[in-house]
């Protein structure tokens, strides 16, 4: 897959602009003109956060999904959002990393979606995060620095980074 529509994309943001693109997950890791894409937008500090869907979620296609949340002004500020003011900090060196592939319920069958509880958590906790630092959570999300990416070779696989908890391992 080509990928050099989302720096288009990015391109036509507002200084302040937020966009979030819904990619298959071999975005996340892939190589040639993908790996310079996601490289680009890395060192440029404009992925904000990498959301990976579960199973199951569309109509279309059964696949597991990414969110991409790409910002252009992750820089500490205070904004108004509704009725809410939001302090937030600076995330500039940071990419937030949620996995939701344990998250969710059965929906006609063979679908899953989100309860409105499952909406509240994950939105709660993207945005404490935006505002302060928070505690890593196995299996659910881990905010690494862009140094820790780096080192991964600019892989934005979230399993890379959030902890998985093997409950085998004591299993005689």
């Amino acid at each position: 897959a080509n990928y050099g529509w989302i720096l288009n994309m990015v391109s036509k943001l507002s200084d302040n602009g937020v966009a979030g693109f819904i990619l298959a997950n071999g975005a996340l890791s892939g190589g040639g003109e993908e790996y310079k894409i996601r490289r680009k937008l890395i060192e440029n500090k404009l992925v904000e956060a990498i959301i990976i869907l579960p199973g199951s979620m569309f109509y279309t296609t059964d696949i597991s999904v990414s969110i991409w949340i790409i910002n252009k002004n992750k820089k500490a500020q205070t904004k108004k959002v509704g009725e809410e003011t939001r302090n937030y900090r600076d995330r500039e060196r940071e990419i937030f990393f949620m996995d939701l592939r344990q998250v969710g319920e059965p929906f006609e069958k063979k679908f899953i979606q989100f309860s409105e509880n499952d909406i509240k958590e994950i939105a709660s906790t993207y945005h404490k995060w935006q505002v302060e630092e928070i505690e890593n959570i196995p299996e659910f999300c881990y905010a690494a620095s862009l140094e820790e990416v780096a080192k991964k070779d600019f892989s934005l696989v979230p399993s890379k980074y959030i902890e998985f908890v093997n409950r085998d391992e004591n299993i005689d």
